[in-house]
């Protein structure tokens, strides 16, 4: 896998076995960090199945978390803890970042534009509780499933699947907003699709270095959803340099494209546009806007389930 210039993940689970009946890594985690690192490992996604009770479940993440370390080699830790947490209680988050590199928070994502919906809602829910402990080191992962190709050939484990852009289930501004708000969340990027088929406009999308470059912003704050009116929602991450990602997403399912128009007021607490501030268009194409004063209002036309993405 390295010799192809790619990264090699690994699916295990905290419990004695997996949530498909596989053995687990229960009371053999250090014995099973040093064999990951010894095959290469650069992820372990750790999931929370079959553990007898939350204690058990808390022993497990932080002591897979301490072996991993102790390897020496740098692996990336992708928790499900919050997930089996918070049917019963409120994760701590601080001490869950203390662990893991980014952690799941909600159901499996699927190939389908009401699956992208369900988990936007869900973020923007619970924003106030997610978004303060995200940065450098740990991350907020919207989702985590099994892939629309594992579905297909049944097989038998799991993987990340978080970007299906480039599969059948999405339009293109549909794709075009889950690329866009996966980035103005801080998310996790990770493909999910037959590379063999994929589409010239997908692969186009998903390596598109302007919106991988808000994602990866060095600032490593998630953006938020700043006002919902009507059908649109407006969201916003701050960026270095004083800089902030925009995002106007229209969640109407029928009809054309439609204006959405906000204050420039809104957005930085006041201080983005303040006393004035250039604006360039990313997504669904790159466009420059021009410098707009701190009293000046944008109108965005934006289609129907798509999202202009725009750099402030």
């Amino acid at each position: 896998v390295h010799s192809k210039g790619l990264k090699l993940g690994i699916y295990s689970d905290v419990g004695n076995k997996t949530c498909a009946g596989f053995p687990g890594s229960y009371n053999h985690y250090e014995l099973d960090a040093q064999t990951f690192a010894s095959w290469g490992v650069d992820l372990l996604k750790f999931d929370g199945c079959n553990s007898d009770s939350l204690e058990l479940l808390a022993e497990g993440y932080r002591r897979m978390s301490l072996a991993l370390n102790k390897t020496g080699r740098s692996i990336v830790y992708s928790c499900e803890w919050p997930f089996y947490l918070r049917p019963v209680q409120q994760p701590n988050y601080t001490e869950i970042k203390q662990y893991c590199n980014h952690w799941r928070n909600f159901y499996d994502v699927y190939d389908s534009w009401s699956s992208i919906k369900s988990i936007l809602d869900w973020t923007a829910l619970h924003q106030d509780t997610i978004v303060k402990i995200a940065g450098p080191g740990g991350w907020n992962d919207p989702d985590m499933a099994i892939s629309p190709q594992q579905q297909r050939y049944q097989v038998p484990f799991v993987c990340l699947a978080q970007l299906v852009i480039g599969n059948f289930g999405l339009s293109w501004d549909q794709s075009v907003t889950q690329m866009a708000m996966w980035a103005i969340m801080a998310a996790p990027l990770f493909m999910s699709n037959d590379l063999r088929h994929i589409s010239a406009e997908a692969k186009g999308l998903l390596q598109n270095k302007e919106v991988i470059a808000i994602n990866q912003d060095p600032l490593g704050k998630q953006g938020y959803r700043l006002a919902k009116d009507k059908n649109f929602e407006l969201w916003e991450r701050p960026l270095s340099g004083r800089a902030y990602a925009v995002a106007v997403l229209n969640h109407q399912e029928i009809g054309g494209p439609q204006n959405f128009t906000f204050s420039l007021t809104f957005l930085g607490n006041g201080l983005a546009c303040n006393p004035a501030c250039s604006i360039q268009q990313v997504l669904p194409a790159s466009r420059d806007w021009g410098v707009y004063s701190w009293i000046s209002s944008l109108s965005v036309e934006v289609n129907p389930t798509g999202t202009v993405l725009l750099k402030v």
